[in-house]
């Protein structure tokens, strides 16, 4: 038994690299640095960060947090039906051609592929190309879907916490008053590799009280199915790291209770049915609460009146070297106050081989950052900040994440 479970895993792991959704993941990654990157030179005059950036949180977390929640619903016998993966991944290929990353959530990807699902089995309602694969759907697999988006619900909040604020896009923008102000966008891609147990194969129960959740198979064959998970979100009133922390704790909470929710389910039928709803309603919910509080609040990111505001820094910069931060402001170069850019740059000229700043951090203390300059550096150290003149966007809305 042991050697068909291994084997199971090694033909899984090898079909992986056969699915078209992995490779799409990659794509859409690739794009998304592309029209960071053309907007980052369009707004701010450089890039901040290269086209490969979103790849590099593509799958390192994703891959762990996948690998660790595969082990608890196996262990639990959580059964997917093939076709129900098939119907998830159509779904999510829809959503991801409109370009907005926030819509990748669990609860569209698989709440929409589970109504869909839902709609086939009880309305007799035909999907070209998917209907042979979903003729078996019987009430404990349709729940088994629910189960699955609460799951990946869980694991979406991890991921926002952990690592959704981290390197943020800058974006200069105009207010409401017509003020040039400064955001921080939160735009992330993860690809979470899943085994799941699907019906039919050939894996027999290893425990006699497994599966735990029946659904009228007694053999069972693994797949690692990538599911691609998104985030974007706007941040303006606070630090990301602030703001997008506390959503990712929310998103992790309402996963626990539609798990709870989807578990109840297979107790009392149609429960579940409440779970995919409330998880559709409430994570919109929650995106739009975040909207409307950022949008009661003032700018972090805009002039203030004891020196310049830092949105970003750019990577490798002396700036970068000297431990400068996003959010925090410049109050003296070289002993001269600053106001206005062209004074940070004419105060900057006082010594053009070192320059020793005044600094108030993002917790208001101030603190002193010092560094040699050499030839070649950036001559403004590669510090972006808000009062530079340039173009900026004038959208506020939050759709483009």
């Amino acid at each position: 038994m042991v050697q068909h479970w291994l084997v199971e895993v090694l033909k899984a792991g090898g079909k992986l690299f056969l699915n078209p959704l992995l490779y799409f993941s990659i794509i859409m990654a690739l794009f998304s640095g592309f029209f960071r990157v053309k907007r980052e030179r369009r707004e701010l005059h450089t890039r901040i960060y290269d086209m490969y950036h979103e790849l590099r949180f593509l799958f390192p977390l994703g891959l762990l947090l996948g690998l660790g929640f595969s082990l608890l619903t196996i262990g639990a016998g959580l059964v997917i039906p093939v076709g129900s993966l098939l119907v998830i991944g159509a779904v999510t290929v829809v959503l991801a051609l409109t370009f907005k990353t926030r819509l990748l959530t669990p609860a569209y990807t698989v709440g929409l592929g589970y109504f869909l699902l839902l709609a086939v089995r009880y309305f007799g309602i035909e999907i070209p190309f998917f209907n042979t694969y979903i003729e078996q759907l019987n009430e404990g697999l349709l729940n088994a879907v629910v189960v699955l988006l609460g799951t990946l619900l869980l694991i979406e909040g991890v991921l926002i916490s952990h690592s959704g604020w981290k390197k943020t896009s800058p974006r200069l923008i105009r207010s409401s008053r017509g003020l040039k102000v400064g955001v921080q966008e939160g735009k992330k891609l993860w690809v979470v590799p899943m085994f799941l147990l699907v019906p039919v194969g050939p894996l027999d129960l290893p425990w006699d009280w497994w599966p735990v959740f029946t659904v009228g198979s007694s053999t069972y064959s693994l797949v690692l199915f990538p599911f691609l998970i998104g985030f974007g979100q706007l941040v303006k009133s606070t630090l990301p790291h602030i703001s997008i922390k506390e959503a990712g704790n929310r998103v992790f909470w309402l996963g626990a209770l539609v798990l709870t929710i989807a578990v109840a389910g297979y107790f009392a039928p149609y429960v579940s049915i409440a779970g995919a709803v409330l998880a559709i309603i409430a994570r919109e919910w929650l995106a739009y609460r975040q909207r409307v509080q950022d949008s009661e609040r003032s700018y972090y990111f805009s002039r203030k009146s004891q020196g310049l505001m830092i949105l970003a820094i750019l990577p490798g910069s002396p700036a970068e070297k000297m431990s400068l931060v996003s959010g925090e402001m410049v109050t003296k170069v070289n002993g001269f106050h600053v106001q206005t850019e062209e004074e940070f740059y004419e105060a900057l000229q006082q010594n053009r081989a070192y320059c020793k700043l005044e600094v108030i951090d993002t917790n208001g203390q101030i603190r002193f950052a010092q560094g040699a300059l050499y030839e070649g550096d950036h001559h403004e150290l590669g510090i972006i900040f808000v009062e530079e003149d340039r173009e900026w966007s004038s959208k506020v809305g939050y759709h483009f994440v």
